[in-house]
């Protein structure tokens, strides 16, 4: 094996281990759970949870479950996909009765000329007024299904306009073995990667933002999109635009609120969710945060349980 292929290699086994994660959890306490959904009461509906995603699949599955589960009561999932999945995608939920009913929306209706498939063409549907004009609800929790709720999310972190993990520097040191054709120790070689998240105080200048995860309310990134969206070059991620324009309409999070919420590129052990860690993190950091949400997801479920069978028995 090329020295080159190392790191690359095991970031590909940490992501495998993060997808079984999901899966196992999925299987085992999240579908169980959704099913005694089916016994409970709709409740109203006060916030939105944002996912826009044409991979219908076991991983929207969990992602949409998961994130059903962690966040206050009250919040609606918000379900976007693009015209040719929808019907998979209602397919699929259709057995289950989500706390509060969802709300679907099509891509291609929502900001003509989307394409989920095509990343410069999902960003550029992110920086359109149009979207944060159509959704059914001001205080919103945008996510992705590489990003994570570990842990229930309070509605407090919902009072902030704009807010995500937070973009601090951080450079990933593998130390690897070199073995001959007998299998002997030969040496050892290290690999660095470039540093991920290098802070630039004109582009991120609170520190946070990253938009995997992120609370957003949608008059504020409606009024950033068309004060300063025609001045966004294609290239630019709209996290980041939305980061940079954020102070001209509203106080900025402290860094520590952002730290509390989530993390990406530096790992935060009682951050409540996470965006892709298994990139930036060692398989320790990786392992902890996947068992920190098993956990609560047992706990959840049991709760569920008691409360359940406390309800047939009065």
């Amino acid at each position: 094996m090329a020295e080159a292929d190392a790191l690359p290699q095991l970031l590909q086994y940490r992501e495998r281990r993060w997808l079984d994660h999901c899966a196992d959890v999925l299987e085992h306490l999240l579908l169980p759970l959704a099913q005694r959904w089916n016994n409970q009461p709709q409740l109203d509906a006060v916030r939105g949870a944002v996912l826009i995603e044409n991979r219908i699949d076991q991983q929207w599955l969990f992602t949409v479950l998961n994130t059903a589960l962690m966040c206050p009561p009250g919040t609606q999932l918000c379900l976007i996909t693009d015209r040719a999945v929808r019907s998979e995608a209602q397919s699929m939920l259709r057995e289950i009765a989500l706390p509060v009913e969802p709300w679907w929306g099509v891509a291609e209706e929502l900001v003509p000329g989307t394409a989920l498939n095509d990343p410069a063409r999902f960003n550029h549907m992110l920086k359109q007024p149009q979207l944060w004009e159509a959704l059914p609800h001001e205080k919103v929790l945008l996510i992705q299904t590489d990003a994570l709720l570990a842990q229930p999310l309070p509605a407090f972190f919902f009072s902030y306009p704009y807010l995500g993990a937070p973009f601090l520097p951080a450079q990933q040191s593998e130390m690897f073995e070199q073995r001959g054709q007998q299998g002997q120790l030969v040496g050892f070689f290290k690999v660095d990667t470039a540093i991920h998240g290098r802070p630039n105080p004109d582009v991120y200048p609170h520190l946070h933002g990253n938009g995997g995860l992120s609370i957003r309310h949608c008059s504020v990134m409606r009024a950033i999109c068309e004060r300063y969206g025609s001045h966004s070059p294609a290239e630019e991620m709209e996290d980041v635009f939305f980061s940079r324009h954020i102070s001209r309409l509203s106080e900025a999070a402290p860094l520590e609120i952002a730290q509390a919420f989530a993390c990406e590129s530096r790992y935060q052990p009682t951050a409540i969710g996470s965006h892709a860690g298994w990139k930036y993190w060692s398989s320790i950091e990786l392992a902890d945060h996947i068992d920190r949400h098993w956990k609560n997801v047992w706990s959840l479920s049991e709760a569920n349980q008691w409360a359940q069978e406390t309800r047939r028995q009065s």
